[in-house]
């Protein structure tokens, strides 16, 4: 899923507040409402001014840039933190919006944008993640978002902590696809994986004279004491080595019938 354009102000309706949310069933699963686990108006974004200009939908912010500086400052932004994705709008002068997966947030984390105000890091990545070939063609935009009244020296620094909070909850919900094909990672499911041997991966097992190799899938651990051995019957030295059902051995235990 790619960041979208929104050209209107998401509304309260639209979706279902976190504590309605933690006080009731839903009744389905299924096209329910995403829940609102934080939202907060009059913040405003920081971004290099060059970077803010790489992607359509965040060139539409009305920014400016103050004197000697690289970076853009958007104001008048409202964010809605929710379980499906999160949505930066800036509702004056211009009205335009986007809608930004958590997938596509590479990190958010907070920070001193200076010495009296705290902010929240993003690092977005502005490229659709399933038309990346290699990590040169990713292109990464950083924003800050500032809390309210920082553009009059009054901080409301508490909110920025409840939204990396509300973030951090809606990003488990979405997890990374690849974070399973990480190195040193198997599974743990797979034949042979926890040590057993069976039928089917048997010769995972065995090399090419089909002897035991003692290694296990997936690890390093080697197979127990006397894995792989084959134990040969024991022979009695009383009974001339002899084995079978003929008595010889067993005739102590079982005696012949004559007819």
């Amino acid at each position: 899923m790619s960041i979208q354009h929104l050209r209107s102000m998401p509304k309260a309706a639209d979706f279902t507040p976190l504590q309605e949310h933690q006080e009731q069933t839903p009744s389905t699963f299924f096209g329910a409402k995403p829940v609102l686990h934080a939202h907060y108006s009059g913040l405003s974004l920081s971004a290099p001014a060059a970077q803010l200009k790489e992607h359509a939908v965040f060139a539409m912010f009305a920014s400016s840039t103050p004197d000697d500086s690289e970076n853009a400052l958007v104001q008048n932004i409202e964010i809605w933190v929710n379980s499906e994705d999160l949505i930066l709008y800036e509702n004056s002068p211009n009205n335009t919006g986007v809608k930004i997966p958590y997938p596509s947030i590479a990190l958010h984390a907070t920070l001193k944008h200076d010495e009296s105000t705290e902010a929240l890091l993003l690092n977005v990545s502005l490229n659709d993640a399933s038309t990346v070939n290699s990590a040169e063609e990713i292109c990464v935009l950083e924003l800050r978002i500032l809390p309210p009244g920082v553009s009059h020296s009054r901080p409301q620094n508490d909110c920025i902590k409840e939204i990396y909070a509300a973030m951090n909850t809606c990003a488990d919900l979405h997890p990374d696809p690849d974070d399973g094909d990480e190195d040193g990672m198997f599974d743990e499911t797979a034949p042979g994986a926890t040590g057993w041997i069976t039928a089917e991966n048997m010769g995972d097992f065995m090399d090419a004279d089909g002897n035991f190799t003692g290694t296990v899938i997936g690890g390093e651990e080697e197979l127990g004491p006397g894995a792989g051995t084959v134990r040969q019957r024991e022979e009695d030295e009383s009974h001339d080595g002899q084995n079978g059902v003929n008595g010889e051995q067993h005739q102590d235990k079982y005696q012949r019938t004559a007819f």
